[in-house]
């Protein structure tokens, strides 16, 4: 795979006067080992020049060769920036967009910045799959080695007094907010809890919580009308980045949100740690609400829809903007995909054969990409109908024959090309190459979706009391109203 390479992640790592990133030097390691060549924009000489620091720009320019450069880059109209929808108001985006455009053209299969601006802009050129964060691609080209790591601890619902704030895993939230140890302590005798991922005492994964009430979130702004539910605290400790964590702990907040009728979530960030976090959550809807009085960014979801809608709103966009809700009208196609019981296993925690609940389970089993929203189908089904928007309810075959879990279709690939296939699915499975090159040996279906939730297990007598009859052994369309007699009628 050709791998674009922002200026931010490069400059850092050719500055050879100060002591190289770890996790730098292991992307570049593993890199190599996986065959991957790193390349460079032809442009980005332009980034690097502007470098105020005299004695670093002239080592990192002189590194330069070392990488491939893009032959003949794609050139960007302003047709194009407008089909993008991508501004350029200086040289910064300008070039931002150029390492984008040679992304959207093929010249590379990833691009891996820390740069925020640049992962909002491929979200808008739908091309998010392709654009990594460092911790994201290490998470990648890790799984694409024979070593397997261990999986995770489960999320567990833990009173804060159980942890200790003096341990490591506080210490960047110290550094950002020095009151920090103050306010745990203080929020401890409240006996409020937390979301966590711990190994006894020492925590890997936190997100402690706190409902409110008409609630000001932002400096000078209306209270929001209703309860809210606030993140207090979101981290994920370094040494289990990339195994979707983050994710998971966002679900079990829209979750206990959805099961608490609470119409909002918010969270405010602060220091470069989080620009990861704020990614992925506007991944899901949360949007910058401004700044609260202690000048953090602050970023709200709304958890239901509003009474009006724009007309044209899309299935795809209602679901990405309200998750886990989303649109079911007679206009959405609906399809039941069967699924043998491992890989219904790998994909659904919640409801996998060790699952005692959300809270309660034995996750040493689970691979990462039990744990996230964004999930990929990978199959040999010859269908050409599924489209972005569309609802999927997986049946699991064999052992149960019932449907238990559903989700929204973001983006589909028929096809055998791996080039194509490993950057769709490489930050939603754990599959190896090796492994996905033997599925496309054949004509695949790749199915890229969002995880929408589980229910109680509607069996076969129930699909057959809805029309659905004989053995589900292929992707099945069915119509609105048997949708509505499975999967809503039975669970309202």
């Amino acid at each position: 795979m050709n791998i674009l390479i922002d200026t931010n992640i490069l400059i850092p790592l050719e500055d050879t006067g100060r002591t190289l990133d770890p996790s730098l030097a292991e992307m570049r390691r593993l890199s190599e080992q996986n065959g991957h060549v790193l390349f460079v924009h032809p442009a980005q000489e332009e980034d690097i020049r502007r470098d105020q620091n005299e004695a670093r720009r002239n080592i990192v320019l002189s590194r330069l060769s070392q990488y491939q450069a893009i032959p003949s880059p794609p050139s960007l109209s302003d047709s194009s920036l407008q089909e993008y929808g991508w501004r350029q108001t200086g040289d910064n985006d300008r070039i931002d967009n150029l390492l984008l455009h040679a992304l959207c053209r093929g010249a590379v299969h990833f691009l891996i910045t820390d740069d925020n601006d640049i992962h909002r802009k491929a979200r808008t050129a739908q091309v998010q799959e392709q654009v990594h964060h460092l911790d994201q691609f290490l998470a990648f080209l890790r799984s694409q080695l024979s070593t397997v790591q261990p999986p995770p601890f489960g999320i567990e619902e833990r009173n804060l007094h159980e942890f200790d704030v003096r341990q490591p895993f506080f210490d960047s939230l110290r550094e950002g907010y020095p009151g920090f140890n103050d306010w745990y302590l203080r929020s401890a005798k409240e006996h409020r809890k937390a979301w966590c991922i711990s190994d006894g005492e020492t925590l890997q994964a936190i997100c402690i919580y706190k409902e409110e009430e008409r609630q000001v979130i932002v400096d000078g702004g209306a209270p929001l009308d209703g309860i809210a539910l606030k993140l207090c605290t979101f981290k994920v400790g370094e040494s289990v980045r990339g195994r979707k964590l983050g994710e998971r702990l966002l679900f079990s907040a829209f979750k206990y949100a959805v099961g608490h009728h609470i119409p909002y979530v918010y969270l405010h960030t602060f220091g470069s740690e989080q620009e990861l976090l704020v990614s992925l959550c506007q991944d899901y809807g949360f949007e910058l609400a401004g700044k609260n009085r202690n000048s953090e960014d602050v970023y709200v979801k709304q958890m239901s829809a509003p009474y009006s809608l724009p007309s044209n709103i899309t299935p795809l966009t209602y679901a990405v903007t309200y998750y886990p809700h989303y649109l079911d009208t007679d206009a959405v196609c609906k399809f039941i995909i069967p699924i043998q019981p491992q890989y219904h296993n790998d994909l659904f925690a919640d409801t996998s054969d060790i699952a005692h609940g959300l809270f309660a389970q034995d996750s040493s089993q689970y691979n990462p990409q039990s744990n996230t929203i964004k999930k990929a189908y990978i199959c040999h089904a010859n269908t050409t109908k599924i489209k972005m928007g569309d609802l999927l309810f997986f049946y699991r075959t064999h052992d149960r024959k019932s449907v238990e879990c559903m989700g929204v279709v973001e983006q589909t690939y028929r096809g055998q090309d791996i080039e194509k296939v490993l950057p769709l699915v490489s930050k939603r499975t754990v599959y190896s190459s090796v492994e996905i090159g033997e599925w496309l040996q054949k004509e695949t279906l790749v199915i890229l979706f969002r995880f929408i939730r589980d229910f109680s297990p509607v069996g076969q007598a129930a699909l057959i009391n809805a029309g659905i009859r004989g053995a589900i052994q292929s992707i099945r369309k069915i119509s609105h109203e048997q949708y509505l007699h499975c999967f809503v009628r039975n669970h309202n």
